[in-house]
């Protein structure tokens, strides 16, 4: 069976695009949900704190489960993360305010998206082993689009209506994955009836978790440095109404602000395969881990709207390069058995700074101000972007 090429990417693209939209809807919007339902911030901060814990300590043992089996559980498991999360916030939806259900419920489903994310990464390797050629940066960038209409909207809804939208918003956007997941069935069936020569040559097992960090230091050099640049990216988008509060503005402002962020993302993303033939992934990775604490720090400068947009201009230049540029590298300097783990350990440490910027974050904003908490941030983030300056291997492309 011949399968197409363009099919397949447009299919890939959705789920980037279902992905990312229920991405928005829970790290963009639980804060203001949670907060309505009468949480504290340090209450939120310890639902995003134990939500990605559990994340964190299950994607290296999904990853490996995953490329013990070749890859031929991962669309089952992302259509099963898919139900299972609309189920969990059909949950929420009808749960009493106040409920510790909401409160284990969230966790979980926090837990879920960071499951989920580079199992999608993985998803176009997958495909590729069918013999296909996938466009991982644009369907990353239809995906960023689709993250930043999200935001646009639900900032009005919630501002307009209520912050109930944003269940009933995740639960339609779940089920939506979880049926696009559904598309790759065909495909799926046809490539292991080939018994295709991607199988043959990752027959290897895949190394023990201590046998990879022995193998690959730098690599766990860079993912410490990763877990350390993402400390202010995680608090500032899990408690940005805050920082938006702080400076005059409301819901409706934080989704404006996080659409103009995301779609600053899209022409680099697009672009980036063009920028690969001109610079090679480690250059552009440590362009973007500067360009990090740069923003980071314009955003802790900001005292007003207009300044917080100036500052998420420079999401461009580090956000969106390191993203396509961290799954290249991946991709050039770990063994093709450990492909899903390596993916995996990168989200996974993107996901222990979120735990740490969840609970100090929260409880930073509940016991002294958002700009001396942005200022920890900071200091954070530029530790983060020395590491990595000193982690980074060269790449040949």
């Amino acid at each position: 069976m011949n399968l197409s090429n363009k099919k397949l990417n447009i299919d890939y693209a959705l789920v980037q695009m279902s992905y990312w939209v229920t991405s928005a809807v829970l790290f963009c919007f639980t804060t203001v949900f949670l907060q309505f339902r009468g949480y504290s911030n340090y209450e939120i901060g310890i639902v995003f704190a134990v939500g990605n814990i559990i994340g964190f300590i299950a994607q290296p043992f999904i990853a490996g489960l995953i490329d013990k089996s070749r890859k031929r559980i991962l669309l089952r498991c992302i259509r099963l993360c898919a139900a299972l999360s609309a189920l969990l916030m059909l949950g929420v939806y009808f749960l009493p305010s106040g409920s510790v259900g909401i409160i284990g419920a969230y966790a979980l489903l926090i837990a879920g998206s960071t499951l989920l994310n580079p199992l999608c990464i993985s998803l176009s390797f997958y495909i590729e082993s069918w013999g296909c050629g996938v466009n991982f940066s644009r369907a990353r960038a239809l995906g960023s689009l689709s993250y930043a209409l999200c935001n646009v909207v639900l900032g009005m809804l919630v501002q307009r209506v209520s912050a109930n939208a944003v269940p009933v918003s995740f639960i339609i956007f779940s089920a939506l994955l979880g049926l696009i997941a559904l598309l790759f069935i065909p495909g799926e069936r046809a490539h292991r009836a080939s018994a295709g020569a991607f199988e043959q040559a990752s027959g290897a097992k895949p190394s023990a978790l201590s046998e990879f960090a022995g193998e690959n230091k730098r690599f766990m050099l860079f993912l410490l440095g990763t877990a350390a640049l993402f400390f202010t990216h995680g608090m500032i988008g899990n408690f940005m109404i805050e920082f938006i509060r702080n400076i005059g503005g409301g819901s409706e402002d934080m989704g404006n602000v996080l659409a103009f962020m995301t779609v600053a993302e899209v022409p680099v993303m697009l672009l980036f395969g063009r920028l690969t033939r001109r610079f090679k992934c480690s250059s552009l990775l440590r362009f973007a881990v500067i360009m990090f604490s740069i923003k980071e720090l314009m955003i802790y400068l900001a005292s007003s709207i207009p300044a917080l947009y100036a500052a998420e201009v420079l999401q461009a230049f580090s956000f969106a390069i390191f993203v396509p540029a961290s799954v290249r590298y991946v991709d050039e300097v770990i063994a093709r058995r450990d492909a899903v783990r390596g993916q995996a350990l990168v989200t996974a440490m993107i996901t222990l700074g979120s735990i740490f910027a969840s609970y100090f974050g929260g409880l930073l904003l509940d016991t002294s101000t958002p700009k001396y908490t942005l200022l920890i941030g900071v200091i954070v983030s530029v530790a983060g972007t020395l590491i990595m300056l000193g982690a980074i291997q060269t790449t040949e492309s």
